[in-house]
């Protein structure tokens, strides 16, 4: 049985809002163990990455405790779900359906649902079976735990707090990983530019994924000055995130200089992703021009130049005015001879 089951930090990080009723999803912010104290719900592992293949049946152990202080009865739900935006938060699809070979709501069997007293926890099967015709490549789902205190399970009214463990799934065959560069810039605030006064500079990598598999997109942006010299570099994609086929997923990062920047700056992007190490390249160049320091120098050169052309006009003034009363005085002696 070939499974990989990997506890991560980040990409099974992943917050959504607490619904009401059937609306909304939560997968809070921890690998090992995920929940929150409102949301009434821990779950261990928050992800899954399983590599199966077509008509094999897997099985994954999940735990589940109550973190709240009061007893709590939870239903369970299955789920597909894709990409929602650019930051790699997921779109949990409850209402929306995906062709039958490509959901993974019938691969995975109902679990029942139970009480948990507060602070107790349950260990729970779940068994994965991926059918025979399925489609080659990554599939996403969610197995979901909606809990709300027994006294209100008939009643149909009250808060349910929901959260999930993640599952992804690359299924063997046809494999494509494919990613391209949608795009590549530096940044101030968000906003695209390759004029800075000062550092940070903000840089924003978006990755395209044109494969039918996700794929975690990483590698570094090297800085170097208009000498050729490196002056730093960022991290792209440390945490390791993964971008979903059909999707775009955005990085951002930030540099900032131990001293003074100014002048031309190249930054050079290289990204390593894939299982065979494909790679992707790209270079760009924006300026650093500390202009409000730069205005005041000149204004302050302006005000000397100023100052010293007054200065030189009233000291020649003076010479002149100085010779010109010792001509005078001279020409007074010389007459006095004369006569």
């Amino acid at each position: 049985m070939n499974i990989r089951v990997l506890y991560r930090s980040t990409l099974g990080a992943i917050m959504m809002a607490a619904f009401v009723a059937i609306l909304g999803v939560s997968v809070p912010a921890h690998a090992q163990s995920t929940g929150d104290a409102a949301q009434g719900i821990e779950i261990s592992p928050a992800l899954v990455e399983l590599n199966g293949e077509p008509g094999k049946t897997y099985t994954l152990k999940i735990k589940v405790t109550n973190v709240t202080l009061t007893k709590l009865t939870y239903t369970t739900s299955i789920n597909d779900f894709t990409s929602q935006g650019e930051t790699g938060s997921p779109r949990v699809l409850i209402d929306d359906t995906l062709p039958a070979t490509a959901s993974v709501t019938s691969w995975i069997a109902a679990l029942p649902g139970f009480t948990l007293d507060t602070r107790e926890s349950r260990n729970l099967t779940a068994t994965v079976t991926i059918p025979a015709d399925a489609e080659p490549g990554g599939h996403y789902g969610v197995i979901r735990f909606s809990g709300r205190p027994p006294a209100l399970e008939d009643s149909g009214v009250g808060l349910s707090a929901s959260a999930g463990m993640l599952l992804l799934i690359r299924v063997a065959g046809d494999i494509s990983e494919t990613a391209s560069l949608e795009s590549f810039y530096s940044a101030n605030n968000g906003n695209q530019t390759s004029l800075f006064e000062s550092s940070p500079i903000g840089f924003v990598t978006r990755i395209k994924n044109d494969g039918n598999i996700h794929v975690k997109p990483v590698g570094t942006i090297e800085i170097t000055d208009m000498f050729g010299n490196l002056v730093g570099s960022v991290p792209v994609n440390d945490t390791k995130s993964n971008a979903l086929p059909d999707s775009i997923r955005r990085f951002d990062g930030e540099f900032k200089a131990d001293g003074w920047m100014i002048g031309a700056y190249t930054a050079n992007l290289t990204i390593g992703y894939g299982t065979t190490g494909q790679a992707i390249t790209n270079t760009i160049t924006f300026w650093v021009i500390p202009y409000k320091l730069l205005a005041v120098v000149i204004l302050g050169l302006i005000t000397l130049v100023f100052i010293a052309s007054r200065l030189i006009k009233v000291y020649n003034r003076r010479i002149i005015a100085k010779a010109k009363n010792e001509n005078t005085t001279k020409n007074k002696k010389n007459d006095k001879k004369k006569g």
